[in-house]
C-alpha cells in the first residue's frame, strides 16, 4: 500500500499552520529508500515511486507548520521554511508524520529559498539511520531523492528532498508559539497534543502538570542517550526540541571522538553553547522556556506555575539518577552505587582525551587499541577498581557500539557520492551502522578515529 493520510492537525486553528504546494521536480530520482522503514509502516516499496515521495502526486493537501523558538537565546517566530507535511499516515492505530524537507519555499520562508541539498539530505539519512539503531529516539529517514536543480551553499550540489518521518513534528517552540501568538489555544492544542503523544494522561487529576512531567522525563531520556554515544546536536534551540523526546534535524551534528566536554562542530557556535558537555543544562534551559509559555495554562485550569517549578527543581536529581544509572552502565557495574567510581573515570577520560568509543571497548577487551593512554599506569589501576565492581561484559556491550557515524568517513562518503555519484562507502557505512553493538571481523577500519587536527578544524553547518 501507499500512505494512509488522517491528518488531524488541520483540525486546529488555522493560524497554527499554512496549506502549502510542493515545488514542481520535472524528473525526481530515489538516490536511497529505507525499506525497513517502509516494512514498519505498512508500506509497498513498489508503490512508493518517485513523484509520490517528492509531493508531486498528492494524496491531500500538504501543510506548514508555524512555531517559535529561541535560537542561540533569542526569541523568534518561525515555521517550516523549507519543509512541509504531506499527511499524518496511520498504520495500526500509530500516527507518523510524512514530512518533506527540501521541497520549496513556503509563508516561513523568510529569505531562504526553501531548497535542500543532496549531501544534507543523505547526511541527515545517516545520522537518523545510525541513531535508530543506536538505541536512540530519532525521526527517521524514508528516503533522500534528487532533483534536477543546482543548489548554491558553500559549494553548488544537485538539489535533493528528504522524506522524513515522525510521530510528530511539534516542538517546544510550538508551544511557544500558541502562547505568544494564539494564547486562547493553548488549552485546546495542550489536551491535543496530550490525546496525541501522552494519552495515558488523558484520565489522571493533573493531565497538564504530568504532560509538561512526561516531556522533561523523555527530554531527559533523550539527551542522556545522547551523552551515552557522545552525539553532539549543535543546535539545541527549543525549535529543534522534540515534545515526544524524539531526535530531529541533525543539521551541524555531529559525533565526538577524543573526549572533550568543550567539543564544538558548528560553524556558528562560536561561545559553545550547544557543547557535548552544555547539553545539559540547556535541556534544562529550554525547559524552563516550555514552562513559561504553559504559564497561560494557570489562569484558565487547575495548573499552577509553582507547580511547574517545582517540577523544574527536580531536574538535576533526575538528570543524574538518568545519566550515572547509563554510566554505571557503560561500565558494567551492576550494582546502584560507585558514585566516586564513575566520577574519577570521567575525570581521568578529561585528563587523557582519548577516544570516548574506543574506550569502554578497550575497558571491556585490552589490548583492543593503540593508544598509549590505555598503557599508563593509571589507566591500569581504574581498570583494575572497575574490575572489582564491574566490567560486566553483558551490560557493557548493550550499552557501548563498536561503531558510530565517525565524521570523516560520513564526510568521504557525501565526497564520493558527489565526486562520482557512487553511494558504495555510503552504503557499507550504512551496512556497518545497521547492527553498531556487533563487532564485524572486517569493519575495523570503522573504529578508527580521525587525526586529532581533523577534529580541531572539523565545522559542521546549520544550513545544510
Amino acid at each position: 500500500m501507499t500512505f494512509s493520510f488522517d491528518t488531524t492537525y488541520k483540525n486546529l486553528d488555522p493560524s497554527l499552520y499554512s496549506r502549502v504546494t510542493p515545488k514542481s521536480i520535472a524528473d525526481p530520482e530515489i538516490v536511497v529508500r529505507n525499506d525497513g522503514l517502509c516494512a514498519d509502516l505498512g508500506l509497498d516499496p513498489a508503490e512508493l515511486n518517485a513523484t509520490i515521495l517528492a509531493g508531486q502526486d498528492l494524496l491531500e493537501d500538504p501543510i506548514a507548520q508555524a512555531y517559535a523558538g529561541h535560537q542561540y537565546g533569542n526569541f523568534t517566530a518561525l515555521g517550516d521554511g523549507r519543509a512541509m507535511i504531506l499527511g499524518e499516515h496511520v498504520r495500526d492505530g500509530d500516527r507518523y508524520d510524512i514530512q518533506l524537507k527540501g521541497s520549496g519555499r513556503t509563508p516561513y520562508s523568510g529569505r531562504g529559498d526553501g531548497n535542500a541539498t543532496v549531501s544534507s539530505m543523505l547526511r541527515e539519512y545517516l545520522y537518523s539511520y545510525a541513531m535508530q539503531n543506536l538505541h536512540i529516539k530519532t525521526s527517521r529517514s524514508l528516503a533522500v531523492l534528487e532533483t534536477d536543480e543546482a543548489i548554491r551553499r558553500r559549494r553548488t550540489e544537485p538539489g535533493a528532498i528528504l522524506v522524513r518521518v515522525m510521530n510528530s513534528h511539534i516542538r517546544y517552540g510550538t508551544f511557544q508559539y500558541v502562547a505568544s501568538r494564539a494564547a486562547d489555544e493553548l488549552q485546546r492544542f495542550t489536551d491535543y497534543v496530550i490525546d496525541r503523544h501522552y494519552p495515558q494522561l488523558t484520565a489522571t487529576d493533573r493531565p497538564y502538570l504530568d504532560f509538561f512531567d512526561a516531556v522533561m522525563q523523555s527530554s531527559i531520556e533523550m539527551v542522556v542517550d545522547w551523552l551515552r554515544v557522545g552525539f553532539v546536536h549543535g543546535v539545541m534551540n527549543t525549535d529543534n526540541m522534540s515534545i515526544d523526546g524524539e531526535t530531529f534535524d541533525y543539521g551541524p551534528c555531529a559525533f565526538m571522538n577524543y573526549y572533550d566536554e568543550e567539543t564544538v562542530f558548528s560553524s556558528i557556535d562560536k561561545h559553545g553553547r550547544y557543547a557535548f558537555g552544555n547539553q545539559r543544562p540547556i535541556l534544562r534551559w529550554n525547559l524552563e522556556r516550555l514552562a513559561e509559555a504553559l504559564q497561560p495554562l494557570c489562569t484558565r485550569t487547575a495548573l499552577t506555575y509553582d507547580e511547574l517549578e517545582s517540577e523544574l527543581d527536580e531536574f538535576d536529581d533526575r538528570f543524574d539518577a538518568q545519566y550515572y544509572t547509563m554510566m554505571r552502565k557503560k561500565l558494567g557495574i551492576t550494582s546502584d552505587d560507585e558514585k566516586a567510581l564513575v566520577d574519577e573515570f570521567l575525570e581521568w577520560l578529561r585528563k587523557s582525551n582519548t577516544d570516548y568509543t574506543n574506550t569502554f571497548l578497550e575497558l571491556e577487551t585490552p589490548g583492543t587499541f593503540d593508544d598509549p593512554a590505555f598503557a599508563t599506569t593509571e589507566f591500569e589501576q581504574l581498570r583494575e577498581k572497575l574490575a572489582a565492581v564491574g566490567l560486566d561484559e553483558e551490560l557493557m556491550q548493550e550499552a557501548n557500539p563498536r561503531y558510530i557515524p565517525r565524521n570523516y568517513l560520513v564526510e568521504e562518503a557525501l565526497d564520493e557520492y558527489l565526486e562520482t555519484g557512487t553511494l558504495s562507502t555510503f552504503e557499507r557505512l550504512l551496512n556497518v551502522l545497521e547492527n553498531p553493538y556487533i563487532s564485524k571481523e572486517t569493519a575495523s577500519q570503522f573504529q578508527q578515529p580521525p587525526p586529532r587536527e581533523f577534529d580541531t578544524e572539523y565545522t559542521t553547518y546549520c544550513n545544510t
